[in-house]
């Protein structure tokens, strides 16, 4: 089983329902949780970005933050580096931003001011100037990733950083690439482009890669919640809505382009970090 059998079955399709909603929020939970990624971007920010930051006040946003799983984490590790912390979030979901909110003042004291801005990040009109800029595998989902990346780049102030967290076009992303390509007419950014979009304007940036794993077992065991949320969110639909053949084939797929360690099926789950 190819990715090839599969785009010709997919160009049969009239059309394509994308993943969003609560399906999105509980499938995205299933994958973080089936990673070891955020961990991995946990441990490289705590070594690589904070020691960098201003001591004495540091201001962050977080454009695509969710529901802040991983912002309060950075979070924790940031307080004991600066003395005052200001941090927000930016997300469209509003249920998200209620969610953000929740948690990072849970994390938050006296010295940390937290708030959301419950926009689409192209639409947004801020015009504050922040230390760090973060895009944590956002930059997918803007319709127009050149435009986004100038005004990530111009809402960063004069000593401060843009820090973008995306996968590169390898064989996990391939599924998602091609029902992106199908829903919007054309294709997601990946590192790839990114790279090459920062070398053509001439702005300088570090690139790291950042190896981790998905574990998709549960992918191979039938009528299993857990595998198909997970595949949902990989493939970026429902995939429950799909043809039974092309849903088969889709599962095989995911079979068959993994490794095997032990009892352990898992697809490499790489992120290039940018630092710009």
């Amino acid at each position: 089983m190819n990715i090839k059998n599969i785009r010709q079955e997919m160009a049969l399709l009239n059309d394509v329902v994308p993943l969003e909603g609560q399906r999105l929020s509980a499938c995205l939970h299933t994958y973080e949780a089936a990673s070891n990624q955020r961990e991995l971007i946990l441990e490289w920010f705590t070594d690589q970005v904070i020691p960098q930051i201003p001591m004495d006040s540091a201001s962050f946003l977080s454009i695509g933050c969710g529901a802040g799983e991983l912002d309060v984490k950075i979070l924790a590790a940031v307080k004991p580096h600066a003395s005052t912390i200001a941090y927000v979030g930016l997300e469209p979901d509003s249920q998200q931003c209620e969610r953000f909110m929740s948690s990072m003042e849970l994390a938050g004291d006296q010295n940390t001011r937290v708030e959301t801005l419950n926009t689409n990040f192209e639409r947004c009109t801020e015009q504050r100037r922040f230390d760090r800029v973060l895009m944590v595998h956002s930059l997918y989902y803007m319709d127009d990733p050149e435009r986004a990346i100038d005004k990530a780049l111009n809402l960063v102030n004069e000593s401060g950083r843009l820090i973008v967290l995306i996968a590169s076009n390898d064989t996990l992303n391939e599924l998602s690439s091609s029902f992106w390509k199908m829903e919007n007419g054309g294709s997601s950014w990946f590192s790839e482009d990114l790279s090459k979009h920062l070398e053509e304007r001439g702005v300088s940036f570090e690139r790291n890669r950042i190896e981790a794993r998905l574990d998709i077992t549960s992918c191979c065991e039938p009528e299993s919640e857990q595998g198909s949320q997970i595949a949902d969110f990989i493939a970026q639909v429902p995939l429950g809505e799909l043809p039974p053949g092309l849903r088969t084939m889709i599962f095989s797929y995911l079979e068959a382009t993994s490794q095997l360690d032990g009892d352990l099926r898992w697809l490499p789950h790489n992120v290039d970090a940018f630092v710009i």
